[in-house]
């Protein structure tokens, strides 16, 4: 956790490469968000390695979407749409 909003708690994660995912969340649950990013981490070099991606373009991959959201459910209990 780095920083409060309100009544949430921002947790962020760096990767070795310099990006910085940040979550913002009700519950704090430290190895539920590492092991969250750290799997959205893996979905986003899947994306990299897209030979039709532009590295700092905004990704726009449905199936990504998806899958974050699975991992959200599994991880951080997220029950949202």
């Amino acid at each position: 956790m780095v920083d409060r909003y309100n009544e949430q708690m921002v947790s962020a994660y760096v990767t070795p490469s310099g990006v910085r995912l940040m979550l913002l969340h009700d519950v704090r649950n430290e190895e539920g968000i590492r092991s969250f990013c750290s799997e959205v981490h893996e979905l986003y070099i899947k994306i990299l390695l897209n030979p039709f991606y532009t590295p700092g373009s905004k990704v726009e991959s449905k199936d990504f979407d998806t899958r974050v959201r699975a991992l959200a459910r599994r991880y951080l209990g997220y029950r949202g749409e």
